[in-house]
């Protein structure tokens, strides 16, 4: 619970007082050990100290009584074993006074396995193969969790391409990104991968973490609470598991700070004699440590706290230009790729809708060409991380799907690209955003049949209405800003635009509904292209009068030539600037329904709008959580409304999920009164 929540339920007890309810009995369930929202204000005492924060009252004989509370502590788990208990509390919990009891205490119960190696290579998929040769696991019942599946430097990525090229009947679940939902249809009957904080609610008879190591606090925990005992997060992780618990330790890390080595074996086995050896200097530590000065737009918009969402919204000029559709084009977020099998394709669609529009105006194929520049690279290892170096995703697909590419670029060139082609290309080109290459191996190369001419015609009149032919694709832009700090240096901001259509920049979105992240994404976009120079942007070549030319290469491809603009944006003196920046416009456009929002930084002196809501998300990301308030200083702001917290609400209510729907059944309720008065 956070402050907004805990305001929202005093509202609805002062409502039911108002309509003669007596104060409704409450019951309040949680543990405070799995409070893991810091980030967003949710904090455990709304549960602990739930006597001064939720008081109630009721009669009884023509008499006001308050009521008590009653407080019921269950220290007993009846999900783990008791091997699985005491290591948590012998380890994990050394400083606690309340230690986790259990109820399953059997001799023959496994103990946590503590699997010090190296944890790129082979041993995580060991490790997995024999709890899949182990009677009575299946794989729906094991689930294998990371601080992040996203991050460059966690090793679940390598265990994932794995099992997909070497295991192909054993099917996996990633999720889309670390902040989705796990589905339930698409993850049924396969190994789920989540992360520690998708993991919550969630239970298997075996559970592999990765990252238990020092790299937790290096990469994903900077500014920890304590270091005496586990964190909240990775608490929750080590939890999910009911009987068989491996934890990942790669070996150039050091030890978590509150395990202690030297009884460590008395709690788990440890399957191999590879010994700890952290090959970072106290140096390097320190400078992995310094803020983050590089960041991808999507990055910086991710997890933000609402107070700093509000913040942001007071800083943009929001004009919403059109409203959304009463209908929408919503093909199957997921499809069918056999019998009583599910593959999410939600992403897929999402990045292939653009390329297809761009195909049927244009003849080009700017993710086609994307993904032809891969395959030109050749093979090569990606990045180094310690001793180790890593294939890049495209090396690691069969023969087959290369071919495959190569036609659809043969194919692109003779203008004969078919809607299926796209999504494959989607797909591969997701595959290699995220590193993940299960999903181009899970789907047929004849199932992408999901989104059919009836949806892309449909969505094709909403984007008619917004694009014209000349728009350019897929515009990748990054800049280096000089007054955006990250500790001492400027920050750095890279991201790709869906399309530049002359001086209009849009991001095009595919989603359930349209949320302030999105226009937050915008912004940064409308910043960076404030600020620098874009590739394949210039007014001149929208009159397309330049001559395509031949590139040499396998694919052969047809392009034009680079022009580059070149504008000091950093000079906001300039008359002829400022006529040029005020033709420049930054739009988020919902194609399911046709919502098109105009996207605008509130200009105030030398104050942009754009740079302040930069400024706000890089200090969001960087900058430690404040210090958690006493307790007294809790309550009293409870009685408050948490004023220093919650602020006036800035996000328009048209960013509500529910708010079309909502307006609708008013317009049908205000018709229908209309009506009445008139009979």
């Amino acid at each position: 619970m956070n402050p907004i929540i805990y305001n929202f339920v005093l509202k609805l007890l002062r409502d039911c007082a108002k309509t003669g309810t007596k104060s409704p009995q409450l019951m309040l369930l949680g543990d405070p050990r799995q409070e893991i929202y810091q980030f967003n204000n949710a904090d455990k005492r709304f549960l602990t100290h739930c006597r001064d924060l939720f008081p109630g009252q009721y009669i009884k004989n023509g008499k006001v009584h308050d009521r008590t509370w009653v407080e019921i502590n269950q220290m007993v788990s009846f999900r783990m074993t008791s091997k699985i208990a005491k290591f948590i509390n012998r380890q994990l919990l050394r400083t606690s006074k309340t230690p986790i009891g259990t109820i399953k205490d059997h001799p023959d119960d496994p103990l946590p396995r503590y699997v010090v190696c190296d944890a790129y290579d082979r041993k995580p998929f060991e490790e997995l193969k024999r709890l899949l040769e182990t009677p009575g696991i299946r794989p729906e019942d094991i689930l294998i969790m990371a601080p992040s599946l996203r991050s460059a430097h966690s090793a679940v990525r390598d265990l994932a391409n794995l099992v997909a090229l070497e295991l192909p009947e054993v099917r996996i679940h990633i999720p889309i990104d670390d902040d989705s939902s796990i589905s339930e249809r698409a993850s049924a009957g396969k190994i789920v991968f989540a992360s520690y904080h998708q993991a919550k609610g969630i239970e298997r008879e075996a559970a592999i973490l990765f990252n238990f190591s020092s790299s937790y606090y290096d990469f994903y925990d900077r500014h920890p609470a304590s270091l005496t005992d586990v964190s909240n997060v990775q608490y929750v992780a080590v939890t999910r598991a009911k009987k068989h618990l491996v934890l990942i330790h790669h070996y150039e890390d050091d030890y978590l700070p509150f395990i202690n080595p030297s009884t460590l074996s008395k709690y788990c086995k440890r399957p191999t004699t590879m010994k700890v050896r952290p090959y970072r200097t106290e140096q390097e530590i320190e400078q992995i440590k310094m803020p983050k000065h590089r960041w991808k737009v999507t990055d910086l918009t991710r997890n933000i706290p609402e107070t700093v969402l509000s913040s942001c919204f007071e800083e943009l000029d929001l004009e919403m230009v059109r409203e959304p559709n009463p209908w929408r084009v919503w093909p199957e977020p997921e499809t069918s790729i056999g019998e009583g099998e599910w593959e999410v394709v939600a992403d897929i669609t999402g990045t292939a809708v653009p390329a297809i529009f761009e195909y049927q105006h244009r003849g080009t194929c700017e993710l086609v060409t994307f993904v032809m520049d891969e395959i030109e690279k050749g093979s090569r290892p990606s990045k180094r991380r310690g001793s180790i170096e890593r294939a890049r995703p495209i090396d690691l697909l069969p023969e087959k799907y290369t071919d495959h590419m190569i036609s659809i670029n043969n194919r692109l060139e003779k203008q004969g690209l078919k809607i299926s082609d796209i999504l494959f290309m989607a797909n591969v080109s997701n595959m290699l955003q995220s590193g993940y290459i299960h999903k181009v191996l899970s789907i047929p190369l004849d199932g992408y049949t999901w989104f059919t001419g009836k949806h892309s015609d449909a969505a094709f009149n909403i984007l008619e209405n917004s694009i014209s032919e000349k728009a350019r694709y897929e515009v990748f832009v990054g800049h280096k800003f000089t007054d955006v700090k990250a500790g001492e240096k400027g920050v750095s901001v890279v991201g790709r635009v869906d399309l530049f259509d002359y001086a209009r920049m849009w991001e095009l979105k595919w989603t359930g509904a349209l949320r302030p992240e999105h226009v937050l994404q915008a912004a940064l976009y409308g910043v960076i292209s404030k600020r620098t120079t874009i590739k394949r942007f210039h007014e001149q070549e929208y009159q397309d009068n330049q001559p395509l030319i031949k590139q040499k290469g396998a694919s052969k491809r047809k392009t034009k030539v680079k022009i580059q603009l070149e504008i000091d944006y950093e000079d906001l003196a300039d008359e002829r600037l400022q006529l040029k920046l005020k033709r420049k416009s930054n739009y988020l456009l919902h194609i399911p329904t046709g919502q098109k929002i105009k996207i605008s930084p509130i200009l105030s002196g030398k104050r942009d709008g754009f740079i302040e809501v930069l400024r706000k998300l890089v200090n969001a990301k960087i900058e430690p959580p404040p210090l958690a308030i006493s307790d007294k200083q809790f309550l009293a702001e409870a009685k408050l409304g948490f004023p220093s917290i919650v602020g006036k609400c800035t996000v328009p209510p048209w960013l509500s999920p529910g708010w079309a729907n909502e307006k609708r059944e008013r317009g049908r309720k205000s018709r229908k009164r209309k009506k009445t008065d008139v009979l």
